[in-house]
This record gives C-alpha cells, sequence and structure tokens, in this order.
C-alpha cells in the first residue's frame, strides 16, 4: 500500500481528546518529570532493572538526554507517580520524534517499583503512555504508516504478560550476541579500492548520511535521522566512543560506504559479569555488500575493544534481518545470548 491509499494519519491514530485519569487509590501524586526529577527517577529505574534482571542499564545522563532534542516535550509525553515522600514509584514516557519518510513509531518506556506492582499501576500507565502516543501520532506532518512500539526483554514474563494484555502484539525478535576476544581475531582481505579508517568529527555528516541510505532506507523499521537526532542519540550520548568507531571510505571517491558506532555501557558490565565494547550501529552501502566490508568494520572495533582490555564484543541484531547480518555475526564468531521482543499497534 502506497501512502497515497493510507487514511490521514490524524484519524487513523484515533487520538483521544484527553489522556486517561490515572489511579488515584495507589497513594501516588501524579505529574510529568521534570530535569530536577532525574537522581530520584534514576534510583527507580535502577531498582527496577535490578529485580527485573534488565539487560541493559541505563544512566542518569541517559535520562536527563530525554529532556534534549527540539521534538520532545516532557511536560506532555511523560508522568510519573511520587509517593508521600516525593519519592518516585512509577513513570511513563511516550518517545517519539516525527520523520519526513519511512515510518512514525513512538515508542513507550516505563517502570513500576516492585512493592507497588500488581495494583493495576502498570496497566494504566500503558494506556496513559499509548493515549498520548495516539495525540503525537495526530500532530505529524508527514502521513506515512505508523506503529506504537513497547520492548520487553524476553525473559520479562511480567512486561510481556502486561503488552499483551494491552493490546498489544510481538512482531520482532531481536538477539544480543557476544564475541570472545581472547580467541584470534579473523584475517579479513580488504576488497581493492577500499580502506578502513578511525571514525572522525569530520566525517560525521558523511557517516550520517550514509545512514540514512543503507541503514534507515534498508533496515526494517527504521527511519532516516535529521543532523540534530543525529548528534543527540548516535555521537553526542555519554557513552558514544569515536576512538572504537570506523568507517570505509571509497578510495576513487573519497566516501563513505560504511560505518560502525561503538560504545562503551560500562553500567552494564557489573551485572552482565563482563566488560565488552559495543556496537551500537554497522551498516555498508548496497553496492559494497557481499565483499566483507562489514567483517572488517567489527574486525577494526573488536582489535580496539581488545587494546584496551574488553572481554567481549557485543552487539543486538533482528532475528529476521534480511541482510544476512546474523550469519555475519556467527561467522565472526559471535554466539547469542539473551534477547528482547518487539510488541506494536499498527496503526
Amino acid at each position: 500500500m502506497s501512502t497515497l491509499d493510507l487514511e490521514p494519519l490524524a484519524t487513523r491514530a484515533a487520538p483521544p481528546p484527553r489522556l486517561p485519569a490515572l489511579p488515584a487509590d495507589a497513594g501516588l501524586t501524579w505529574r510529568p518529570l521534570t530535569l530536577d526529577d532525574v537522581p530520584a527517577w534514576h534510583q527507580l529505574v535502577v531498582v527496577t532493572e535490578n529485580a527485573d534482571d534488565a539487560l541493559e542499564r541505563q544512566t542518569a545522563q541517559e535520562l536527563a538526554d530525554l529532556f534534549k532534542g527540539s521534538w520532545r516535550d516532557p511536560a506532555r509525553d511523560s508522568i510519573a507517580g511520587f509517593d508521600a515522600d516525593g519519592v518516585v514509584r512509577a513513570f511513563a514516557w511516550s518517545v517519539f520524534r516525527p520523520v519526513d519518510e519511512g515510518i512514525h513509531a513512538p515508542y513507550l518506556i516505563g517502570a513500576v517499583h516492585p512493592e507497588y506492582r500488581r495494583r493495576g499501576i502498570g496497566r494504566a500507565l500503558v494506556s496513559w503512555s499509548e493515549a498520548r502516543a495516539r495525540q503525537q501520532l495526530a500532530t505529524a506532518e508527514v502521513n506515512l504508516p505508523a506503529r506504537i512500539r513497547l520492548f520487553a526483554d524476553e525473559h520479562n514474563t511480567g512486561v510481556r504478560r502486561l503488552a499483551e494484555a494491552s493490546g498489544f502484539a510481538p512482531l520482532r525478535w531481536y538477539v544480543d550476541m557476544r564475541r570472545d576476544l581472547s580467541r584470534p581475531l579473523p584475517d579479513i582481505a580488504t576488497p581493492a579500492g577500499l580502506r578502513i579508517e578511525g571514525y572522525s568529527a569530520e566525517r560525521d555528516e558523511d557517516v550520517r548520511i550514509t545512514h540514512n541510505e543503507a541503514f534507515a532506507r534498508d533496515h526494517w523499521g527504521s527511519s532516516p535521522m535529521d543532523a540534530e537526532a543525529w548528534a543527540l542519540d548516535v555521537v553526542g550520548g555519554e557513552k558514544f566512543r569515536p576512538d572504537w568507531s570506523f568507517v570505509a571510505v571509497e578510495e576513487s571517491t573519497g566516501r563513505v560506504v560504511g560505518y560502525l558506532m561503538s560504545g562503551a555501557y560500562d553500567q552494564d558490565w557489573e551485572p552482565q559479569g563482563y566488560t565488552e565494547g559495543w556496537t551500537d550501529l554497522v551498516a555498508v552501502r548496497r553496492e559494497w555488500r557481499g565483499r566483507g566490508v562489514a567483517g572488517l568494520l567489527l574486525t577494526a572495533a573488536m582489535r580496539a575493544y581488545a587494546a584496551e582490555g574488553m572481554q567481549y564484543a557485543g552487539l543486538d541484531v533482528d532475528t529476521d534481518n534480511p541482510s544476512g547480518a546474523l550469519g555475519t555475526y556467527t561467522r565472526l564468531g559471535y554466539e547469542r545470548q539473551r534477547g528482547s521482543v518487539l510488541y506494536t499497534r499498527e496503526i
């Protein structure tokens, strides 16, 4: 179906005129989150991540970054429940960045303190944030396909039951993979006319354009990133490691034809029991695929991780990715670990 066949998004989203009320009998006072709440909010996040054995942990700075970006409106998009002592016990946020092509896809985040669970708070927060997501979608200027997303660790049966009870359906499965860096790294020949070099800020716009042409347009569910989103969410994050990131350059043109972006998420290392260099993004332009470029980029990153004493290289992959990424990673020695599930409501 082309976008010309779609009903207006404002119709499809069916935005409610008012957001649903949150429980008044839970001993909580509800209001939007502010930047001043980040320390207390982070304490709640840490407690829930530990209780749920979360695959990924968040830092206080990563939460603070949710207040950045011209497309974000924390006063309308977030809500939190505070107990009588002002302690954050629950929260929800609908995170949405409108795009000009691809798919509009707000995603819902939230948590409830273990002591406050099984009181209907989680279900109420999902309903609230879904309603807010529908309002956000209705304001999008470009009429595109849309879905509301909710991610759950595969082992977290509580969140998965909550998602399904709230009308979300599982759509895609992702798996974390890791590669033991104590094992010898593969020796991959560099194709003629190509060189691998370290990422530099001077290449940043070239890398963003390559991302939009090689990853966003070919990778399921992705949409292009504008310069502001790229600066905030990719190269501006506190855990981004430019010295662990690499680009593949076509020598005849000087054009970036592939890239790999890495992060050092040290907040995950103690809970998971090992240190790790993490590959956030890796992609190659279509005309250079099938020549080992991704393997070269991944191997360069693995060498960088190992040089700083990392025990493993890690990444995650969509198990239905048609590009053959799962096979590439397996051939390089990556092994499957635990995974996560994407739940959606298609709009």
